[in-house]
């Protein structure tokens, strides 16, 4: 058994295997890092929808804050065109916010995986 002896601030040196338990938390985060690269590339085909005004504008976004398609719905076509212009602002800051919320609900699957607090990736 190796001989434990304490250097100055008080710590000790020789006798312990703390360093293969580094090693692993080292392997462990590279592969919580290896994850979380794949799961970006999954962002650009996972997709939320959100609406606004009672469904009149509805806005299909990936979760790689891209928008992929807004419909009007033809009862609002005929109505002013800042209300329209309104609706969708809203029907986009609300797909957006699915966004943020799926992505972080997917980046916990991850962190929770490795016992990893939610912004350490």
């Amino acid at each position: 058994m190796a001989k434990k002896f304490r250097g100055l601030g008080g710590r000790n040196y020789g006798g312990s295997r703390k360093g293969s338990n580094m090693g692993d938390l080292l392997k462990q985060a590279q592969k919580a890092q290896e994850e979380m690269e794949n799961l970006e590339d999954s962002f650009k085909s996972i997709e939320v929808t959100a609406s606004a005004g009672g469904g009149a504008i509805n806005v299909v976004a990936t979760c790689d804050y891209r928008i992929k398609f807004i419909e009007v719905e033809p009862e609002i076509r005929e109505e002013d065109f800042e209300i329209v212009q309104d609706l969708i602002i809203a029907g986009i800051n609300e797909a957006l916010a699915e966004v943020t919320k799926r992505r972080e609900e997917e980046t916990a699957k991850i962190t929770g995986e490795f016992n990893l607090p939610d912004n350490i990736l």
